[in-house]
């Protein structure tokens, strides 16, 4: 199909396609003449899947980039997802003077949880340790491991569920697919459904309550 074909059954613009394909986040197309490219179902699906990325989770350009790097990645299905992870995790700010110690909390926190498998280097150890040096300001916010041992149990069913609901028959890209679209398609919901839900139990509590 050629391009304008392939922006009409996609619903990207011709446009956002063409910096797609300068930024090498598609794959080029097949070039029959100078002034012809074909494009086929490849290019379909690989637009779908940055279409979530950037409309659904707002995945930065140099995310994205990441994510096309990773599905180059060789190794296990798991070394595919880690290389992901990391591509889909935010760049951890920058270390204050807590960070040693909210670093040390984070990897209690992890090992605690018996996740004896993340990596040391995972780019979310240190954005869990920068998001406790953030908090840790605030007195009502978690000061030990244990404080947070809700999240912990709920994000770890969570995953659970999701990692043993990958679809097995597809492919390594089919895979690698389903789970950055599960991550980013179901944080935003998981996230809305949390606002909604604080809502509905803060009307319970507070509906009544006019102090100053």
């Amino acid at each position: 199909m050629r391009i304008s074909e392939l922006s009409e059954q996609t619903g990207v613009p011709v446009a956002t396609i063409k910096y797609y394909l300068r930024e090498g986040l598609l794959p080029e197309g097949d070039k029959r003449t100078p002034r012809l490219t074909e494009y086929d179902e490849r290019h379909v699906r690989r637009l779908g899947l940055l279409r979530i990325l950037r409309d659904v989770g707002d995945v930065p350009v140099d995310g994205l980039k990441r994510l096309v790097a990773a599905s180059e990645t060789r190794g296990s299905v798991h070394d595919l997802f880690a290389v992901a992870a990391d591509a889909l995790a935010p760049t951890p700010p920058a270390a204050g003077p807590g960070r040693p110690e909210t670093r040390a909390m984070a990897d209690a926190i992890i090992q605690q949880a018996g996740w004896d498998r993340v990596r040391e280097d995972s780019v979310d150890r240190d954005n869990l340790a920068a998001t406790l040096e953030l908090v840790g300001a605030f007195e009502t916010h978690p000061r030990d491991p244990a404080e947070i041992a809700p999240y912990v149990a709920m994000a770890d069913q969570l995953a659970r569920h999701e990692i043993a609901n990958l679809d097995g028959r597809k492919d390594r890209l089919g895979l690698l697919e389903e789970m950055v679209v599960g991550q980013v398609v179901f944080a935003t919901v998981l996230t809305t459904l949390r606002r909604l839900a604080e809502e509905h139990h803060s009307h319970e509590r507070f509906a009544e309550d006019q102090r100053d």
